[in-house]
């Protein structure tokens, strides 16, 4: 499947301060330890420390969520050994995207598996378990809703739409099925993608439970356990940070200090992730998310006329902790709280603002993972790589705008390539003399030959212009062919791993594109693959 590998640092598809994170000590101090097998020896030693009360608990609450699950494969023994005193975690998370939702889905859960796998190699006396961790009390429902194929877009409705998307029910999947029929008919693996979707999805389950069904159907094999973290005994047993956040504004405070020393050591050259608000939490009441705010020694709902006092919020925090929520910055807090975690496997957004969380980390005494950045890969099929060659493009070609890839083409297939770079360099030579001269006899003529000089370059870039569009009449069809494999790579001017879906591959490899892409897939490096499917 692997046609190349390129360190994706090398890519316009990193942040700088992701690849500073790879690449340079630069950051040190912000995170644990860099994702080397060799550095998860001393989070396991750190590790060892979590509790049979936390591992009791977890068991628990997983062996519920699976309870109506017949074909459990190996997810039941991953459960079972997370009460072992020797057992870790490594963890990937997602929103509930419809069907998995933009490819990258399913890159994190694999790559979060093979990093599994390869520890329970490479540590045989400990036991290593892949987490998929559902974010389950997110309420934008708008960016769950669908996927799409290249040619298609998939989506749901719901009458509450409003409610945190673990809790919405569909209010028809009909269209989908059928759209899914229609679209796939004449596909080898059509009956497959259809299946699976009316096997995970229904109009009377939830979205956390559909999405529990379509993860656990694709990578059960792998021992993948799911955990869904909107559960009351997981929250009751982390009030004590939950009532922290409200009283002490902790995030708010610690991560804002560090916001400044890496706004200061970047010049403020860096944009960052996310910025914490005074409290970081959300309240749930009647399915519906609210964020949580504190002004003038209130705390209040956002969008609803409710108040509580501080004892009054303790109180619901005591009383109530299934009602409260994590915010963006604050949930990865509660996720290694809960789980005994060694790595967090994410993108480049995600993997930024984890480096702005260390020191809260530090400050509640809980573990800050191992942070492996995701490999990306971009899969196209054997055609594509045969006119590629034809056409002496090679992939890194492709990672520019789409007017600098077409100027590409016309350099690389014409047979000669008139450029006018030197005629310009000659006439500004040329007109550097002149303004020598003038400037002897009278200053005033400076800007008159100034204003030649910027007419006749203008002349010349005109004219260029016109060989340039010449050329491109002369090799419009190996513009056409390769401008289709620039839009597969970037389908409405999207990275193909963020637009489509899983299916459009699915549909001609079944499960072995499952398989392929996890024996692809570089755990320990930063690589984007290059894949013919």
């Amino acid at each position: 499947m692997i046609k190349k590998k390129i360190d994706i640092t090398d890519t316009p598809f990193t942040s700088k301060i992701v690849r500073d994170f790879l690449r340079s000590k630069k950051l040190n101090g912000f995170y644990s330890h860099k994702n080397e097998i060799d550095s998860y020896k001393k989070l396991i030693k750190k590790r060892s420390s979590f509790s049979k009360k936390q591992r009791d608990l977890l068991f628990n609450v997983l062996s519920n969520q699976y309870k109506n699950f017949s074909d459990m494969s190996l997810v039941a023994n991953s459960i079972k050994k997370l009460r072992k005193n020797n057992t870790y975690t490594v963890t990937t998370g997602h929103q509930l995207c419809l069907n998995t939702g933009p490819l990258y889905f399913i890159y994190k859960i694999l790559q979060t598996i093979k990093i599994s796998d390869e520890l329970n190699k490479f540590y045989p006396k400990s036991n290593f378990v892949p987490v998929f961790w559902m974010a389950s009390e997110d309420h934008d429902f708008e960016e769950i809703r669908s996927f799409q194929t290249y040619n298609y877009k998939y989506q749901i409705s719901s009458k509450s739409k409003d409610y945190c998307t673990g809790k919405i029910k569909p209010s028809d999947l009909s269209k989908v099925i059928e759209d899914l029929d229609k679209n796939f008919k004449s596909k080898p693996f059509k009956n497959e993608i259809c299946e699976l979707f009316k096997a995970s999805y229904g109009k009377n389950i939830t979205l956390a439970e559909s999405t529990r069904n379509i993860v656990h159907t694709l990578f059960k094999d792998y021992g993948l356990v799911v955990v869904d973290a909107d559960d009351k005994q997981f929250k009751t047993s982390f009030n004590e940070l939950f009532t922290d956040e409200i009283i002490n504004f902790s995030t708010y405070d610690l991560v804002n200090k560090t916001n400044k020393k890496l706004i200061d050591l970047y010049a403020n050259d860096i944009k960052l992730q996310v910025n914490p608000r005074k409290l970081n939490l959300f309240y749930i009441e009647n399915n519906i998310r609210y964020r949580l705010d504190f002004s003038d020694d209130s705390y209040t709902l956002v969008g609803k006329k409710v108040f509580f006092d501080k004892d009054q919020i303790i109180s619901k925090i005591k009383d109530s902790s299934n009602q409260f929520s994590p915010n963006v910055l604050f949930r990865p807090l509660y996720q290694e709280f809960i789980l005994p975690n060694l790595s967090y496997v994410g993108g480049n957004a995600e993997i930024s603002y984890w480096l702005q969380l260390k020191s809260l980390f530090d400050y509640h005494n809980i573990s800050f993972p191992i942070l492996s950045l995701r490999n990306s890969i971009i899969m196209l099929n054997k055609r594509d790589f045969e006119l590629m060659k034809r056409y002496k493009m090679d992939i890194n070609d492709f990672f520019q705008s789409k007017d600098n890839f077409v100027k590409k083409i016309v350099e690389q297939n014409i047979e000669m390539n008139i450029s006018l770079n030197n005629e310009k360099n000659k006439l500004k030579n040329l007109y550097k003399n002149i303004i020598e001269s003038v400037n002897k006899i009278d200053l005033n003529l400076n800007s008159s030959v100034k204003s030649s000089e910027a007419k006749q370059i203008a002349i010349l870039e005109s004219l260029e212009k016109k060989i340039v569009k010449f050329q491109k009449r002369n090799i419009k069809t190996t513009i056409k062919s390769l401008e289709k494999i620039y839009d597969k790579i970037y389908p409405e001017n999207i990275f193909q791993e963020r637009k489509i879906n899983f299916s459009e591959f699915y549909s001609y490899k079944g499960n072995d594109l499952i398989n392929s892409i996890y024996e692809s897939i570089s755990p320990f490096d930063n690589d984007l693959i290059i894949a013919e499917i």
